[in-house]
C-alpha cells in the first residue's frame, strides 16, 4: 500500500519531453511556456495525492494495461505513468496527437 502522499519521480524520457515542451512553446511565447510546465506539476502532484486518479489505457492498449500504465490529460498534453511500491514513475508527457503507443513501447 502506498503511504498517503506519494513520491513522484520522473524517468529520463519524461524529463526530456518537459524540455521538448518549454523548448517548442517558448519559441513563441516564454510566459506561455512557463504556465504549461506550471499546469503540468499542478496536475502531476495531484497523482502524488491521488494516484489512482488517471485512467488506464483502453482495451486496445492491452500490453500497457498489463504493466500498469495509468495516464491524466492535461491538454493537449497526456501524462503516461505508473503506481509502484515506490511510489509514482511519470514515464511520458507527450501531445494528445502523437503516436503514444509506440512512444511508450519504444521505451519498453
Amino acid at each position: 500500500m502506498l503511504p498517503k502522499q506519494s513520491s513522484i519521480r520522473y524517468t529520463p524520457a519524461a524529463v526530456d519531453d518537459l524540455d521538448e515542451i518549454f523548448s517548442y512553446i517558448s519559441k513563441d511565447n516564454v510566459e506561455q511556456a512557463e504556465k504549461m510546465l506550471d499546469k503540468l506539476d499542478e496536475k502531476i502532484r495531484n497523482i502524488a495525492d491521488f494516484p489512482n486518479i488517471g485512467s488506464v489505457l483502453s482495451e486496445d492498449d492491452y500490453n500497457l494495461i498489463q504493466r500498469g500504465y495509468r495516464f491524466i490529460v492535461v491538454s493537449p498534453y497526456l501524462v503516461f505513468y505508473r503506481i509502484t511500491l515506490e511510489g509514482i514513475i511519470i514515464y511520458r508527457i507527450l501531445h494528445g496527437r502523437r503516436d503514444y503507443l509506440r512512444d511508450l513501447f519504444e521505451m519498453n
